[in-house]
Parts: C-alpha cells; structure tokens; sequence
C-alpha cells in the first residue's frame, strides 16, 4: 500500500493505483537534478530541488492533454463536500469554515430550498 502526502494528512492509495504512482515517481524526468534527502519527492515536482510545480504550470500541463482543471478541482471538491462534514473539509484543506458548508450544501443538490419551491410552482399551476 502506498500513502500519498499532498497535505498535513496522509492518504492511502489502494492498488492498482499505487503501482502507476511508483512508476510514474521512478521515471520522473524533470529539470531538477537532485532532490535533498532530508526533503520529500514531490509527485508533480518544480524545476527547483524539493520543490513542487506551480499551479498554473500544473494547470497548463492538465489543459494540454484535455483535463479542464477548475472542472476536476470543483468534481473532487463536490465529491469531498458530498461525504465529509464542512469542519472537517475546512481543516483538512485548509479553507475557512464557511467555504466548507459551501462545498458541503452544494454538494447535496438543489436542497429543501429548491423542493419547496418546485412544490409552490404545482400547486399554482392551474389543474388541466
């Protein structure tokens, strides 16, 4: 089993996933040309030793071979939101409590809001 750190908190990440994690570590062919031991090895590395890339490096690379960014970082942030508590998303990802319930609320749909509106709506319309 391989944990990946990417912030305070290790994940673990299940097989086969971890064997092309590995692989893709073993071949990195980036600018740097050493690493400090004393530092971690960065998974998408910057071309500063022990650094990792930048974001919109990151991002520029993802666009090129078709994957929206903001798209997959708002999916995963949904999908975060959808099974863990907004204190928990807050901490864990260091965003402010109230951004949390955002992700947290938006996650589960259209809400009671949404319902009751709708079901204002029928009832106002006409009958057929």
């Amino acid at each position: 089993m391989l944990a990946l750190k990417l912030g305070r908190v290790p994940v673990e990440i299940p097989a086969p996933l971890d064997d092309l994690i590995r692989r893709l570590v073993e071949r990195r062919n980036g600018r740097a040309a050493t690493i400090p031991l004393d530092e971690p090895k960065w998974l998408f590395h910057s071309i500063y030793p022990g650094q990792p890339i930048d974001p919109h490096t990151l991002g520029r690379r993802l666009r090129a071979i078709g994957v929206p960014p903001q798209l997959a970082r708002h999916a995963s942030l949904m999908d975060i939101g959808s099974e863990l508590p907004a204190v928990v998303i807050s901490r864990l990802l260091g965003f402010h409590q109230s951004t949390g319930e955002d992700w947290t609320r938006d996650s589960q749909g259209f809400g009671a809001d949404y319902a009751a509106e709708v079901g204002l709506r029928l009832q106002e319309r006409p009958p057929k």
